[in-house]
């Protein structure tokens, strides 16, 4: 196999951001001051805000990403966001696929489930047991998934085939600060910001789609109707979409949340979505007051907030860090765009970690859960070049 060139490290790429709204990327401003680890956003951000204006940009701005935990500190750089922001979609080129001999068993040394798929089935149990005795409404159950591979994936080439497989996701790649890149195409919206006005596309509820919907539309048709009328799914996203209004309320002049949920879908999943629209009483608050507020919702953590982060917690075999968080960029006027941090990974080196959850409710099934988990590793791992119609024997025993 014909070994890969080293791509640049994270410390010399910038931040990119794909949206339906518009793309960009803004390289961090140098000098960034030392010993900014505060785990308050709102005012971590206005730090960096005024750095960024001290440092001479025309439209101060920040980047970065929020962690799922609550408490723990984000990662957030100055830019500025005056020259590359583009306020308009940016056709998606379509980038060709990987060679087969690039996508096959020699790329891959060791993939390991965390914890493994039976220890999944086994958590996803014991918190039915949990949902069952009231103690809890919702709960997310996540997992990961450590690829060690014989060549570094370059993360422009892992974005690029993100970015043409799922035009309407949220794509980022983020540098962090220990020589990883965090990098996905999330289709789920946390919240954006423009003057006084909120948008919020949260989803809850999934079904795969055929290996090839074009070549079985009645079978995806069937998904997806199944998805729109499940009890159960409808149940798991209204205890959801409450939860984010009930938090959102007070702060606005009006809130509007449909009633019934409507179907989303990417290149191989299901969703139930609800597009929430609110306007704020006042000026403020701004982008990064706002996302701490919502974040982290239902749809990665679960009902009630603090008694499933409890169980996660204790029940998550790993630290999930960036995973569940939030990603996005915000700028000086308070306006903003951030994306759950969901259908992604953690590049670094010849490693890669990535993370997918399933919504739990009381009468979820483990082996179910375990495949709609197995089923959004797809994203990234199409993205590293493993077909599904060709995963290696060591991967598809893994998920």
């Amino acid at each position: 196999m014909t070994p890969l060139t080293a791509p640049p490290t994270p410390h010399t790429r910038p931040f990119a951001w794909h949206a339906p709204t518009g793309s960009f990327t803004a390289q961090p401003l140098p000098h960034t001051p030392p010993g900014l680890d505060s785990a308050d956003l709102p005012a971590l951000g206005r730090t960096l805000l005024r750095h960024a204006e001290q440092a001479g940009a025309a439209r101060p701005g920040v980047v970065g990403a929020v962690p799922f935990r609550p408490g723990a500190a984000p990662h957030l750089r100055p830019v500025d966001l005056a020259a590359p922001v583009v306020t308009r979609p940016v056709p998606v080129r379509p980038v060709p696929t990987l060679p087969v001999a690039t996508r096959t068993l020699p790329t891959l040394k060791r993939a390991v489930s965390v914890p493994d798929a039976a220890g999944f089935e086994a958590l996803v149990a014991a918190a039915v047991q949990t949902l069952r005795a009231g103690t809890l409404d919702k709960v997310v159950l996540g997992r990961l998934l450590d690829l060690h591979l014989y060549a570094a994936p370059d993360p422009d080439a892992v974005l690029a085939r993100l970015r043409a497989a799922h035009p309407a996701a949220y794509a980022f790649s983020l540098p962090l600060p220990d020589d990883a890149t965090l990098i996905g195409a999330s289709p789920e919206l946390l919240l954006r910001r423009a003057g006084r006005d909120v948008h919020l596309r949260p989803m809850a509820g999934t079904r795969p789609r055929p290996a090839d919907p074009a070549a079985d539309p009645a079978d995806d048709a069937a998904r997806a109707h199944a998805l729109l009328h499940s009890a159960k799914d409808r149940a798991e996203h209204a205890l959801m979409v409450q939860a984010i209004a009930d938090r959102l309320a007070p702060l606005c002049r009006t809130l509007s949340v449909p009633r019934t949920p409507e179907l989303a879908s990417t290149a191989t999943l299901w969703h139930l979505a609800t597009p929430i629209h609110a306007q704020l009483r006042d000026d403020s608050p701004g982008v990064l007051d706002l996302v701490p507020l919502i974040h982290p919702t239902p749809a990665v953590c679960g009902v009630p907030t603090g008694a499933a982060q409890a169980h996660l917690e204790a029940a998550e075999p790993f630290d999930r860090g960036w995973f569940g968080g939030a990603v996005g960029w915000a700028d000086g006027y308070g306006d903003g765009e951030w994306a759950v941090t969901i259908r992604c990974a953690e590049l670094r080196g010849t490693h890669a970690r990535l993370f997918a959850g399933a919504g739990l409710v009381a009468d979820s099934d483990p082996a179910g859960e375990r495949q709609e988990t197995a089923a959004k590793f797809g994203t990234v791992l199409a993205a590293l070049g493993f077909a599904p119609a060709d995963l290696p024997d060591a991967l598809l025993e893994a998920l």
